[in-house]
């Protein structure tokens, strides 16, 4: 037969407090590495990236050696005379602006641990 077994607390709220407190670090800890599993991804893609551009710049420039080039004195420089007008630079910076803010935008609305992480802070203010 098995005896129950009965133990008080002294400080419920101070041990609940702490708790909670230890979640609130344990899930910013769980999302600082998924940022880091993230920006880990992304230097592997841009490192991947590069290699394949770096090989592409190779290999083009290997078939241009092969190539005879025509001395510069043949080839005919032109100037650009066309020039853009202000207001198109203006529209293109402005849609630019836009982007830009609409994905800041998309970063500042929060996540499930941002969510939880809020929740736990919210019942340590109402303790």
């Amino acid at each position: 037969m098995q005896k129950l077994l009965h133990a008080q607390i002294k400080n419920p709220l101070f041990v609940r407090k702490t708790l909670l407190e230890s979640a609130i670090y344990s899930a910013e800890i769980l999302k600082s590495m998924h940022f880091l599993k993230k920006l880990k991804s992304e230097e592997n893609k841009k490192k991947l990236e590069l290699r394949r551009l770096f090989e592409e710049i190779r290999i083009l420039r290997a078939k241009l050696e092969e190539k005879e080039l025509p001395p510069l004195s043949e080839i005919k420089h032109e100037k650009i005379k066309r020039s853009i007008p202000k207001k198109i630079l203006i529209k293109e910076e402005n849609r630019k602006q836009k982007q830009q803010e609409r994905l800041f935008g998309k970063e500042t609305e929060k996540s499930g641990l941002d969510l939880e992480i809020d929740n736990l802070r919210e019942k340590i203010k109402n303790l």
